[in-house]
This record gives structure tokens, C-alpha cells and sequence, in this order.
């Protein structure tokens, strides 16, 4: 493995690992929270959170996006195949949240804090759905990673 590869493939790990990490942790804390509070109470809650995390999310997830594609063109085999398969599941995830819940989450972006967007009990149900959704795959890209880089 050339130096330019193990760079990458740290790089790739630990961006990729903050990356799933934050999904995963919204999935299993967060999703569950929100969805018991008060809607007074979630829309201040959700919309510090994303204000916080939408800024980071798109940038962790190409930094480990770049890495992964020096990696699996520095690589051979199974290796370069699961950092391929990897990035993939990054790109969906990436194409599904711009798509889905990032037009949830700049209704909330754009108003004061506390102030609830129209029909936010709809929007709260939607964005826990989808949010699951996308973990599916962002947890598996982290798998594909590090699996490639076992090999």
C-alpha cells in the first residue's frame, strides 16, 4: 500500500466514520426524541440541531467521498470493489437527503427559532421516516469502507 493510499484510506475512515456516525446517532437518539416532544418544544429542538449539523454532514461526507475514490483507484480486487460500493452508498445517501429532508429542513432553518413551519406534525413524521431510511444505506457505506480497506 503506497503512502498517497494509506492517507486516503484514513482520511476516508474517520471522515466517513463522523459521517455515518452523526446519521446513526440522529437514528437512534434523536429520531426517538422528536418524536415524543411537544411541537413547541421540536421546533426549537430541531431546528438548533440541523443549524448545527447541515453545515458539516455535506462536507464530512465528500471528504470521505474523495479519499474513498483515491483509495479505490489506488487499490486492486476486492479492495477497490468495496471502496467503490462504498462510495455509492455515500453519493445515495448524499442524493437522498438533498432530495428529501433537506427540504424539510430549511423550513426550519428559515424561520425564527420556535416558529413552527406550516404543518409541522406532517413534516416531523416525513423527516423521521426518511431519516431512517438514509441510515440504512450510510451505516452500510462505513461497513463497505472499512471492509475495503481490511482487504
Amino acid at each position: 500500500m503506497t503512502l498517497a493510499t494509506q492517507i486516503s484510506a484514513v482520511v476516508m475512515l474517520v471522515a466517513g466514520g463522523l459521517w455515518a456516525g452523526v446519521i446513526f446517532t440522529y437514528a437512534v437518539e434523536r429520531v426517538n426524541l422528536w418524536g415524543r416532544m411537544p411541537i413547541d418544544q421540536y421546533v426549537v429542538d430541531f431546528r438548533r440541531s440541523v443549524y448545527r449539523a447541515d453545515p458539516l454532514q455535506p462536507i464530512l461526507g465528500i471528504v470521505a467521498t474523495v479519499a474513498a475514490v483515491v483509495f479505490a483507484l489506488s487499490s486492486v480486487g476486492l479492495a477497490s470493489t468495496f471502496a467503490w460500493i462504498g462510495i455509492g452508498l455515500v453519493l445515495l445517501v448524499i442524493v437522498l437527503s438533498i432530495a428529501f429532508p433537506e427540504r424539510i429542513n430549511s423550513q426550519f432553518r428559515r424561520r425564527k427559532e420556535g416558529e413552527a413551519p406550516p404543518n409541522v406534525e406532517d413534516l416531523r413524521v416525513r423527516w423521521r421516516r426518511l431519516h431512517l431510511i438514509r441510515t440504512v444505506p450510510a451505516v452500510a457505506s462505513l461497513v463497505a469502507l472499512a471492509i475495503s480497506v481490511v482487504l
